[in-house]
């Protein structure tokens, strides 16, 4: 098995062994959490096989493996899996230990926020993974702002948010300083933190947010359709 998987693998076991813990009781929450990975995951995997055969990025034999499915190797499939159900996880756990306040701020300030990544279309045209990666965390912004802005608000979401990005900046640093996924220098502007590529913190902020904005929408209408 190729390093790609066992990172995959510690990221995924923790998470699913204490699904079971009474007072979380994730395993009640696979149904909305598994329609939001089919959906989020289905997308950014069509985006992944896109950019990696026209070379945005490419993975290492050495640390993934030489299996691949449509050029993609096994570990970024499951990194599909491994990420959300972590991320779920990580906001559910916050619901259930922690109480919820609001933090009011307004619907404008997200979508301000998220005009942040229209700038590559300004500057930076030239640099495909940066142009797409500022248009989808626009387009999240954007979402959040008109259908999820209360959830948003919630200090559960945010709370949520912040914790995940702590496994993010140790497993991205791995991936990146290895490296398990090396980027073409046509496709980023090339600012990076550490290893890690500034484009990466608007993907991954832009990935959770979705998991979370679908989570959040398949477990609304899960919990009217069981009442």
């Amino acid at each position: 098995m190729s390093l790609y998987f066992w990172l995959n693998l510690i990221v995924i076991l923790g998470p699913f062994v204490l699904s079971f813990d009474k007072k979380v009781g994730f395993w009640r929450r696979w149904p909305p959490l598994f329609l939001s990975i089919l959906v989020v995951s289905g997308s950014y995997i069509v985006w992944d096989i896109v950019v990696t055969n026209i070379g945005h990025w490419a993975f290492s034999e050495n640390f993934a493996g030489t299996l691949k499915i449509f050029n993609l190797p096994i570990g970024e499939w499951l990194f599909f899996i491994s990420v959300p159900y972590a991320t779920i996880f990580i906001y559910e756990c916050v619901r259930a230990y922690l109480k919820e306040k609001k933090l009011v701020f307004s619907r404008y300030i997200i979508t301000t926020i998220g005009l942040i990544g229209l700038i590559p279309l300004i500057f930076f045209l030239d640099k495909g993974y940066t142009v797409i990666d500022g248009i989808v965390f626009f387009i999240t912004m954007l979402l959040i702002s008109l259908l999820m802005h209360e959830k948003f608000q919630s200090s559960w979401t945010i709370t949520a948010l912040f914790l995940s990005y702590i496994p993010f900046l140790i497993f991205n640093g791995i991936f990146t300083y290895l490296p398990i996924v090396s980027y073409s220098n046509d496709a980023i502007i090339g600012f990076r933190v550490i290893s890690i590529p500034i484009e990466d913190f608007f993907y991954s902020f832009s990935l959770i947010s979705l998991y979370l904005f679908f989570y959040f929408l398949f477990r609304k209408y899960s919990f009217k359709r069981n009442k």
